[in-house]
């Protein structure tokens, strides 16, 4: 060996074991020494036996919110568990060493004769693990390391392009990552694959699959977006079976619609495909967290890839080119109506150069309207009449989420709709606010403004409302 390698090697080990130290410092002196003594660093696969007590496991870090004389250790199972340290105990080492400061990547073998379709990475839960040296979830930095523990991918189809197009949480992505997402699709299908799938964060998913549903103009394949509500280096991970689902309807799927596959329920036993322009995030943290707002699901999709069809109103895969329509107007704003909200925003948005807003009223489409005299300047009427005489579009929305609003059942509704108040029946906040964006971004007049938002253009709106059991 080389001195130049042989210094390599030391640098190299010398780094890693840098890392293994910073990962124990958060455990106990005694801890510590007990480690020493067994010669146990991070990842040392480990029994600890005390009295009749026996658990096995990878050896984590302990974070500085923990306890610094818990053991934490990494189960087969996915989960930790944590051990109160005892100077009683004893350890072995058995079993294989992980790298928990890495992730582990795999180059999958793609096999032939399989539906071709690509993969774009964004980031998001699904594409994450917890990062040890902060106790943090930090995302992945390519889709080889979420291939990992999902061979059976590579049964299902063939991953003819990869793109690794970003690693941000959700809260991060704008108009202008959407403008590049919706780009990337429009050339892998027209390339000839059968669809695409995108690995998202949960939080901003609905918006970014609102905002693919305009911009991908006569869409003939699936598309179809998978989040996670847990990293996947938990037990309880939920992208695996959201992941495949959406695998198999890019490849295999008569549908030519943006979709969002997630859990039906907390179970791993399906997945619904909701339509981009009608689905919600509703939960923090459940792994069913998505639903349908006033629409049907497209389709539900079985652990074993069985689909059973839930929508009457299903576009099918059909001949023709994908056009990327990535005009957008990024000066828009979405306001919540609550009591005592301050109309004055709206002076603040005309002031700024917003070009719309859309409003989330309550109930049919409400705002303050007819405070008392003594408190005239709650309502919003005049704010509202400023901003549309100085060319703003306003829509209406309703914060209930399921319903629609109604500009003529109350005298408070008929005011604003006179005052130029677009109402926009059923369609949810996010979407109007993503669909103004992109109406915005065709520079068209204010007449046909109102006209394309009054529009169903991607079944956004429906012309009835149904009743949907939850």
């Amino acid at each position: 060996m080389t001195k130049k390698a042989s210094s390599r090697l030391k640098k190299k080990s010398s780094k890693a074991d840098n890392v293994r130290t910073v990962l124990l410092s958060n455990y106990s002196k005694d801890v510590l020494s007990f480690f020493q003594k067994n010669k146990i660093q991070v990842g040392d696969a480990i029994t600890l036996t005390e009295g009749i007590k026996i658990i096995s496991g990878n050896l984590l870090p302990q974070t500085e919110l923990g306890d610094s004389d818990t053991i934490v250790l990494k189960q087969k199972n996915g989960y930790n568990v944590g051990v109160k340290f005892s100077s009683s105990m004893k350890v072995r080492k058995e079993g294989e060493k992980v790298q928990i400061e890495n992730f582990p990547t795999i180059t999958q073998k793609q096999k032939k004769g399989l539906p071709p379709i690509s993969l774009i990475a964004t980031g998001g839960t699904i594409a994450s693990r917890i990062d040890y040296l902060t106790g943090g979830v930090v995302m992945a930095s390519s889709p080889e390391e979420i291939f990992v523990n999902l061979p059976e991918l590579f049964d299902e189809v063939s991953f003819k392009k990869i793109h690794q197009l970003y690693q941000m949480g959700s809260e991060d992505i704008s108009h202008k990552q959407w403008i590049e997402i919706a780009k990337t699709v429009a050339k892998d299908l027209n390339s000839g694959l059968n669809g695409t799938v995108i690995m998202h964060g949960t939080d901003m998913m609905g918006y970014t699959a609102a905002a693919l549903s305009f911009m991908l103009e006569d869409l003939n394949k699936p598309v179809v977006m998978a989040g996670g509500q847990r990293s996947s280096d938990r037990g309880s991970f939920d992208g695996a079976l959201n992941l495949i689902s959406a695998a198999r309807i890019a490849g295999k799927g008569d549908f030519a619609h943006v979709m969002v596959s997630m859990h039906e329920s907390s179970d791993d036993n399906t997945c619904l495909l909701s339509p981009g322009t009608n689905v919600r995030k509703m939960h923090t943290s459940r792994r069913d967290a998505f639903k349908t707002i006033n629409a049907h699901p497209i389709a539900r999709i079985d652990y074993d890839g069985t689909v059973t069809e839930i929508s009457p109103n299903i576009r099918r895969r059909s001949e023709g080119e994908v056009t990327a329509n990535i005009k957008y107007e990024p000066k828009i704003a979405l306001t919540k109506i609550y009591p005592g909200s301050d109309p004055e925003i709206l002076d603040w948005y005309v002031d700024k150069g917003v070009k719309g807003v859309i409003l989330e009223g309550t109930g049919l489409g409400h705002v303050p309207t007819f405070p008392p005299e003594e408190e005239k300047e709650r309502s919003w009427i005049p704010a509202i009449e400023r901003a549309i005489d100085q060319g703003m579009f306003v829509g209406m929305t309703s914060q209930c989420l399921y319903g629609r609003t109604n500009k003529f059942v109350y005298r408070a509704l008929r005011a604003t709709f006179q005052r130029g108040v677009t109402y926009l029946e059923d369609m949810l906040p996010e979407t109007a606010l993503v669909k103004l964006g992109w109406v915005l971004g065709q520079q068209k007049s204010e007449e046909e403004t109102k006209k394309m938002m009054t529009s169903n253009l991607r079944g956004e709106i429906h012309s009835k409302s149904y009743y949907f059991k939850e």
